[in-house]
């Protein structure tokens, strides 16, 4: 039976004026489709050197809290090797709404109101220009947390509690009323999302070095440096405590499944690959796959097969040789899938032995460059167009 508190809220959520959070208000005559699952989902993560689950935490957008939840950890202590799970919806994500586009509406409009981009809008819905017209059916990549609907909740209360508005949070999940009822997932409207930098406290040990610290952090160098107004020559003294960046970066849109994230290679992919990452590469054409690990790089990714089936996998696609041709691939690196491009040729240094591959190959991600000259190469960029599938 309704309890009078839960009457008395619900009521409430009837009489209260919606709280608009824009003057903008787009037509409610929409359906909605959830990218993510309405059940609790998590992903399996294996413990390396100088994990903290304070680091894993952060890297992974979650609490402390709630990863000793998810594991029934007695404590916080963990060890290298440790398979953990990982939540993976317990923050801001994105849900594709099918919006009607109506008199007046731009791109710009619509991307202010549903808290995404322009060029978001455009990816998923294989945009070529910004022209939209009346009738046309979009499909909006919008901001937003999942939530999970407790005791005296309303819409009115929740619409307060995240700073949206009533008729907002029933676009985002369809509803025709203003009933929720305990334990219903709701998708709740959330401010655009821009990667962020935030700063942990490393103290500094004997054999740390500027650059194993960047190596241990995911960071690089150059970062470390000038975070702490350092330079290449400095020396560390035990005990020394060094800001070190953490770069949130979050999650963008692609056009369907097959597709990886158009990431910036500057500001957000080498953050989510970083030097000494294992990571699956997924052949855009054909689908087949191979294991990786990027050793070096700082223009681009240098990476290298972890053995010889996927050294012979790689030269497989490539027709039995290896070579400069570029290929559109997806990375796939801890639950995340990255538009990028590869040529297979192993050329200079290498670190992984018995591998059959005397050398590393180039990965090139969105906006990176090459060594020899630090310009942009046009023949890797298309490739990523293709595995983003970005048609301007």
């Amino acid at each position: 039976m309704m309890t009078k508190k839960i009457f008395i809220a619900i009521l409430l959520c009837f009489i209260v004026p919606c709280i608009n959070s824009g003057a903008y208000s787009p037509t409610l005559s929409v359906s909605t489709t959830a990218v993510a699952s309405a059940e609790d989902a998590y992903f399996n993560y294996t413990v390396v050197a100088g994990d903290s689950l304070w680091l894993i935490a952060n890297k992974f957008n979650t609490t402390v809290n709630e990863i000793i939840s998810f594991n029934n950890l007695k404590s916080t202590t963990i060890y290298i090797g440790q398979s953990l799970k990982i939540p993976a919806d317990t923050g801001p994500g994105i849900k594709n709404i099918n919006y009607k586009v109506k008199a007046g509406d731009t791109l710009s409009m619509l991307a202010e109101y549903f808290g995404t981009s322009i060029e978001n809008i455009k990816i998923l819905n294989m945009l070529s220009s910004d022209i939209i017209y009346i009738d046309q059916v979009l499909r909006i990549p919008a901001s937003c947390i999942k939530y999970r609907v407790v005791s005296g909740d309303t819409l009115w209360l929740l619409s307060l509690k995240y700073n949206t508005s009533i008729e907002k949070i029933k676009l985002f999940n369809g509803l025709e009323g203003h009933l929720i009822y305990i334990g219903q997932i709701l998708y709740i409207p959330y401010l655009p999302q821009v990667p962020e930098v935030s700063y942990i406290t490393h103290t500094v040990q004997s054999g740390d070095t500027i650059w194993s610290i960047s190596i241990k952090y995911g960071i690089p160098q150059y970062e470390i440096l000038n975070a702490n107004g350092l330079s290449e020559s400095s020396i560390l003294m035990i005990g020394q405590k060094l800001k070190i960046p953490v770069h949130k970066i979050p999650v963008k849109p692609t056009p369907g499944p097959q597709y990886g994230e158009y990431l910036d290679w500057w500001t957000e992919a080498q953050y989510l690959f970083p030097i000494g990452k294992t990571a699956v590469v997924r052949d855009f054409i054909t689908g087949n796959t191979f294991n990786i690990k990027r050793t070096i790089g700082a223009n681009h990714a240098d990476c290298e097969p972890l053995s010889p089936v996927d050294s012979n996998v790689i030269k497989t696609l490539w027709g039995g040789n290896y070579s400069w041709v570029t290929r559109a691939i997806i990375v796939e690196v801890d639950n995340r899938k990255i538009a990028a491009s590869m040529t297979s040729m192993p050329h200079d240094i290498y670190y992984i032995e018995n591998n059959n591959f005397p050398g590393h190959f180039d990965i090139h991600f969105r906006n990176s460059t090459r060594h020899v000259d630090g310009a942009v190469d046009a023949a890797h960029q298309e490739k990523v167009k293709i595995a983003a599938g970005v048609r301007y």
